[in-house]
């Protein structure tokens, strides 16, 4: 008799995946943005949805007398990024920032950048050419920018 997989084991392991590859990128995102804080996984509230967004990677960086803080979004997938992967980034992003301006958060993101294993499609850097997010590929040895943000 076959034996059976044990039920729920690959979305578990996906998920384990997942954040792997989160702290294997916060790790990275420390040196590269030369910060001070990086933390995964945090929990942040929009205006417009009822659950909080659930951001990878968050680096707080102090420079002299300017601050940012960075949003990472991380995806180990293995077809191509989308345009829509990107949009989704962007519209969370700014929900966050309006409930900053009513006070329902304590900061927003003013940079967004997005890490992926796998490939952007041509409409997906345009898109994040065009609102300044920056994405880089993950080869599984080193971090390539693909496109050219101003913030950067």
């Amino acid at each position: 008799m076959p034996k059976q997989k044990e039920k729920g084991t690959s979305k578990e392991t996906a998920h384990k995946k997942g954040h792997d590859f989160e702290k294997k990128v916060a790790k990275w995102a420390k040196r590269y943005f030369n910060a001070g804080e990086v933390k995964t996984n945090i929990l942040m509230n929009g205006l417009r949805v009822k659950r909080p967004y659930e951001i990878d990677v968050h680096v707080h960086r102090k420079r002299f007398l300017s601050e940012a803080n960075i949003w990472i979004e991380c995806k180990d997938i293995s077809s191509s990024i989308k345009r829509t992967h990107i949009f989704k980034l962007k519209s969370s992003a700014e929900d966050i920032e309006d409930a900053y301006n009513v006070d329902r958060e304590d900061f927003y993101f003013d940079r967004l950048a997005f890490v992926s294993t796998s490939k952007f499609d041509v409409d997906a850097l345009s898109y994040a050419d065009d609102n300044d997010i920056a994405c880089f590929h993950y080869d599984g040895k080193k971090y390539e920018l693909k496109n050219q943000p101003s913030w950067l």
